[in-house]
């Protein structure tokens, strides 16, 4: 049996056991008081099991092909999650820091600064060496998804940095466009500045390139206060680690989340549920609207900002259908219809009664939402910022959508 404690700041909250047969339990310190760390793992005295330990942490790690390489670079099993977290657990998404039994945190943050040289290496080492991760340089950083990434520092003055201990949170995540899909960060930057122009709250977001040419998104966490000093984690956790599934379940048709999962996750965790649910509605149909059919169970999430869970911002929007080699499928269906043509008027009545919604409601917010995109895509690609063809077919589905829907 071997242990990594779970901190929080400065301030230990319990251990993540891996028992002699691989298996994980998670263990709350008897001195804990705060917030659960998950709403699948509620505090309690005893050990929680194999299953929902292994969603909640497990969901820290990335997947897919920067799973296989960076358990590759570290020597690791690629199905160890324990392994892994032991490598790069010291800088994951929200609060929590997983450090090894018998280490405590460090008494004050280092930093590796980046040159323009060493950023265009970092960004072009990414297939190989996901998240800039090297231990023995101290940079153990670990972020969900299987699109190449990089969390990184970036201070007032813009001057980026890689952390090399776990007392220097990141700040930002800095997304490289992938030679598969051209224009992805045109892509990223366009949805999310829609959807703030919508008013969705939405990570902040702008574009940048080295000085070789690469392009890459730069995405500000919204789980980190930034407007403290230092700087301070806030804690979140996405809807598949709160609902107990593992990462590799994150599609709905394999056994992930329904919306009506998700509308009862608010329902029973959330403050003021009734702030909180208009927010998942109007984010489901901007994403029906621009035509992201990959917005899945890990895309949306609880942000802890004062100990009760709220929707947290929205982040990964992009247009999947500019992209014709990737599926219609939608991740999470709209009641029925699991195509993106497949969603009617009837399907959104159909997800009002199953998810609890009053009909009218979603009528109006469905009418609502398309008028706005509708106008502000078009008020977006006449800006040079938006100037670009990804953005007109962005643009082009929105007009489309609409016309056909009145």
């Amino acid at each position: 049996m071997s242990k990594l404690i779970v901190w929080m700041g400065y301030g230990r909250v319990g251990e993540l056991i891996r028992k002699d047969n691989g298996n994980l339990q998670f263990r709350y310190d008897a001195a804990y008081d705060g917030p659960p760390i998950s709403q699948a793992l509620p505090v309690q005295g005893t050990a929680h099991p194999h299953s929902p330990v292994r969603a909640v942490f497990g969901g820290l790690l990335p997947e897919g092909d920067a799973r296989g390489a960076l358990a590759r670079n570290l020597g690791v099993s690629e199905a160890n999650d324990y392994g892994l977290l032991t490598e790069v657990g010291g800088d994951v998404a929200g609060a929590m820091t997983l450090l090894p039994e018998g280490v405590d945190p460090p008494g004050s943050p280092a930093s590796q600064p980046l040159d323009d040289a060493a950023l265009d290496r970092v960004l072009g080492d990414l297939p190989q060496r996901p998240l800039a991760s090297d231990p023995d340089e101290g940079i153990r950083l670990s972020l969900a998804g299987a699109q190449p990434k990089v969390p990184v520092i970036i201070d007032e003055y813009g001057q980026i940095a890689l952390p090399t201990n776990s007392a220097a949170p990141t700040t930002h995540i800095l997304k490289p466009e992938p030679d598969r899909f051209p224009g992805l960060v045109d892509n990223e930057a366009f949805c999310m500045e829609l959807a703030s122009a919508c008013e969705l709250s939405v990570a902040r977001v702008r574009k940048a390139q080295t000085t070789s040419g690469v392009r890459f998104l730069v995405v500000e966490r919204y789980d980190r206060d930034l407007t403290s000093t230092p700087v301070r984690r806030l804690h979140q956790e996405d809807f598949c680690q709160a609902l107990g599934r593992p990462s590799d379940e994150k599609y709905q048709q394999e056994g992930g989340p329904s919306v009506a999962e998700a509308a009862q996750l608010i329902r029973s965790c959330t403050p003021i549920p009734a702030k909180e649910l208009p927010r998942l509605l109007r984010a489901l149909v901007f994403n029906w609207i621009v035509g992201n059919c990959d917005a899945h169970g890990k895309n949306y999430s609880l942000l802890y900002h004062r100990g009760a869970p709220t929707l947290a911002p929205l982040y990964d929007l992009v247009s999947t259908v500019v992209y014709p080699e990737l599926t219609t499928r939608l991740a999470m269906s709209i009641n029925g219809a699991r195509k993106l043509h497949e969603v009617t008027a009837e399907t959104w009545q159909n997800l009002a009664r199953d998810a609890s919604y009053r009909p009218a409601f979603v009528r109006t917010t469905i009418g609502d939402m398309l008028e706005r995109a509708a106008g502000e895509a078009t008020r977006l690609i006449d800006t040079a910022e938006h100037a670009n063809s990804t953005a007109a077919k962005i643009n082009e589905r929105v007009q489309e959508l609409v016309a056909s829907w009145r």
